[in-house]
């Protein structure tokens, strides 16, 4: 079930996406409030941040700018307009594409509402004028960009791996680079490994079987997929194996999670794809979470790596 619920109100310029987050509301406003943490998250997949200044109060300003898969840069500015500790932010924001004077303004409306142990964060961007929210729903895709906001959001929260990849080849080619057992052979795995062992039965339900070789040492897998919407979206739980595809463990690392979820989105980005990926422990241990959350840094060598082999090889 998709936790993300987008509707538009009443008024026609009003957007409002709500999502239940996997956290309390107390980690979750620490997450917008800490300026060090919503530079970790803000914005849709493939965007990074650059903050010149933030004064989280009201009246603060936040001048930033946000960075796409393809370099181009936002400008964005930010007054924040009413605070309410663990319960709402309204924050008026303007800003746009560096080269493009039209420029977008709204009044965002964020509130937090516990459920259990969850968060259901609502927001809610009312535009200047019916025509500007035409505009960035079918130009900037606000609707979907918001959704994967809010996804990276519950991510960093819950402890999350997250990575992006903008990568030079159509999505239906790409889609086949993750489906095809010749293809996932040729490019999956961290820079310098080779795959001795490439076996697959792609469908819901299915498995794929591998195995390969890096610094003299052999590590098999097993990839169980669990959803599949082609060519968009993968969802299969990874784990160390053997030959006998029986569970096994990192054979350098053995704290380090059994089973991982690995979700893995392809989005078009003109004629390119952006890959964004999601990795986290599935039931772990208190020793496979500390050694999976002191483990990012490699993870993201390891998966850049791997992006890397899989960039060279759509080149071929």
């Amino acid at each position: 079930m998709n936790p993300t619920k987008s509707a538009e109100a009443a008024s026609d310029r009003d957007i409002v996406i709500t999502r239940l987050i996997d956290a309390p509301v107390a980690r979750v406003w620490r997450a917008w409030t800490d300026n060090a943490e919503i530079v970790k998250w803000w914005g849709p997949h493939g965007f990074s941040d650059e903050t010149t200044s933030r004064e989280f109060k009201v009246g603060g300003i936040w001048k930033h700018v946000m960075i796409g898969p393809d370099g181009a840069r936002y400008l964005n500015t930010a007054k924040y307009l009413e605070i309410v500790p663990e319960k709402k932010i309204v924050v008026k924001n303007g800003g746009g594409k560096e080269d493009d004077e039209k420029g977008v303004g709204f009044v965002s409306t964020i509130t937090f509402k516990a459920v259990g142990e969850k968060t259901e964060l609502t927001m809610r961007m009312e535009l200047m004028t019916a025509a500007m929210k035409k505009r960035v729903v079918e130009e900037f895709r606000a609707v979907e960009g918001g959704q994967q906001t809010l996804s990276r959001l519950n991510a960093h929260v819950t402890g999350q791996f997250v990575i992006f990849r903008l990568v030079d080849a159509p999505r239906e080619r790409v889609w086949r680079a993750w489906t095809e057992p010749k293809e996932m052979a040729a490019w999956f795995g961290p820079k310098g490994s080779e795959t001795t062992h490439s076996e697959l039965d792609f469908r819901v339900g299915g498995s794929y079987h591998y195995a390969m070789t890096s610094g003299g040492v052999e590590m098999w897998g097993l990839a169980l997929y669990k959803e599949i919407v082609k060519p968009e979206k993968l969802v299969y739980v990874q784990q160390f194996s053997d030959k006998d595809r029986g569970l096994g463990a990192h054979p350098l690392a053995p704290t380090w999670p059994k089973r991982m979820l690995t979700t893995v989105h392809l989005k078009d980005f003109g004629p390119k794809t952006l890959i964004s990926l999601y990795w986290s422990p599935i039931d772990p241990s208190a020793a496979e979470t500390e050694t999976f959350t002191k483990g990012m840094d490699g993870m993201k060598v390891g998966w850049g790596g791997s992006f890397d082999r899989l960039a060279a090889h759509l080149k071929e």
